[in-house]
């Protein structure tokens, strides 16, 4: 057998084994309940050590399976994730980071140039850490496919990794909704919060961190106690009354659940609250009003925000305040000299 026979055969084999997982993969995506490797190997016709090692090259791309004695099973959801600050010291300490949700990136409707002058603001007044409740790309289905700069997981996590900010000493930690760019991980069984991050430290970028699916708690941990910072990604639609959801959502959490502060991503709004001793805050979009926002009388409140927590040695948060930093359409910005943005 040539060199060139050899290069045929092993592209053939190549094609073969990509072939297999694609039909494996779509398989598992509308599978019913877990198959063990052995059920599976039988049904496309091969061994488990090969169903296996498919199964092990669909996670390092990023899908995410549950491996029991019932079997294999691609899992669509996530569970909610948790980690700690610990600060040691008896006196006050402050808590100052950037808040936004829902930048929608590779819409239309999307406002990079918002987004550009926030994270200029935040680092031209000392902010280190920004976190970002959700819905960070647009994602892909019937009703925004026509709104679309980039179509596709791969074109749409390029296009968010060449366009959201980065700037020296700011870190972005992000959450990922089960809307938008969660369609992908119903629809394929990708876990494209983890997806994304690993495909920006290979572009050399390291202030994007993937916290969670849906919601992710912080510890803020002391000497004498903690509180609990959560960052949710909500659902449903907006209400009659803005700050109804946020109401509800924490009526909603048993005594021992409630965290201390919550910043809500989804509803592209801007509000603080206080509901049964939780500071809320829902944090804005950075999105203008899309065909379908208008549809349903959803109004898009743009900007971001910075949240202010001072917290005792106890534990006990002392005061939490947020500045909302508005923008508006992008016709107010026409004339050059209202779009120069100077932070001081």
């Amino acid at each position: 057998m040539t060199e060139q026979d050899e290069t045929t055969l092993d592209e053939i084999q190549r094609e073969h084994r990509q072939k297999a997982k694609v039909d494996l993969l779509q398989f598992l995506v509308t599978a019913p309940h877990p198959f063990l490797a052995s059920e599976l190997a039988e049904r496309f016709k091969t061994d488990g050590q090969t169903i296996l090692g498919l199964v092990e090259e669909m996670a390092k791309e990023g899908r995410v399976f549950s491996f029991a004695e019932r079997g294999i099973l691609l899992l669509k959801e996530f569970l909610p994730t948790h980690d700690s600050v610990k600060i040691d010291g008896s006196e006050i300490v402050e808590h100052r980071f950037g808040s936004i949700a829902d930048t929608h990136l590779a819409s239309k409707y999307a406002r990079a140039d918002v987004l550009s002058a926030l994270y200029d603001y935040y680092e031209a007044n000392g902010i280190k850490m920004v976190y970002l409740m959700g819905n960070m790309i647009d994602g892909e289905c019937r009703f925004n496919k026509h709104d679309l700069y980039a179509h596709g997981i791969e074109d749409q996590t390029d296009y968010f990794i060449a366009n959201f900010p980065q700037r020296p000493g700011v870190t972005t930690k992000y959450i990922t909704g089960d809307d938008h760019e969660g369609w992908y991980i119903q629809r394929e069984g990708i876990n494209i919060g983890d997806y994304l991050e690993k495909k920006a430290a290979a572009a050399g970028r390291s202030d994007l961190r993937f916290v969670g699916h849906m919601e992710h708690n912080i510890s803020l941990e002391r000497n004498g106690g903690k509180s609990t910072l959560r960052l949710i990604h909500a659902g449903g639609g907006t209400a009659y009354a803005i700050s109804y959801t946020d109401q509800k959502y924490v009526e909603s959490l048993q005594g021992g659940e409630k965290p201390n502060v919550v910043l809500v991503g989804h509803h592209h709004k801007w509000n603080m609250g206080y509901p049964r001793e939780v500071h809320t805050f829902q944090v804005g979009c950075i999105q203008d009003q899309t065909p379908f926002m208008r549809k349903k009388r959803i109004q898009a409140m743009v900007g971001g925000a910075v949240v202010t927590m001072k917290q005792e040695a106890s534990g006990v948060i002392r005061s939490c305040c947020g500045e909302w930093i508005p923008f508006y359409d992008r016709s107010f910005y026409a004339d050059d000299k209202l779009w120069k943005y100077r932070w001081k």
